[in-house]
């Protein structure tokens, strides 16, 4: 698990629709949310990790980054 310094110190390599992918390797990638509790996420800071599996980028797990 990422804390939210962590992520927010690294780079954004893309930006999709209402996150921020931070990490890409490996067939792992970790999204930032530009979204808050307001907005309809579950909790503020969720990062989302998605794993390549049969040919198509699956959600793993989220979590609140503290």
């Amino acid at each position: 698990m990422y804390t939210l310094k962590e992520l927010e110190s690294l780079p954004t390599l893309s930006v999709g629709q209402a996150e921020d992918l931070k990490i890409e390797r490996g067939g792992t990638r970790v999204w930032l949310s530009r979204c808050s509790k307001a907005d309809g996420e579950p909790y503020n800071n969720k990062v989302t990790v998605e794993q390549y599996l049969k040919g198509r980028w699956v959600t793993v797990r989220t979590y609140k980054a503290l």
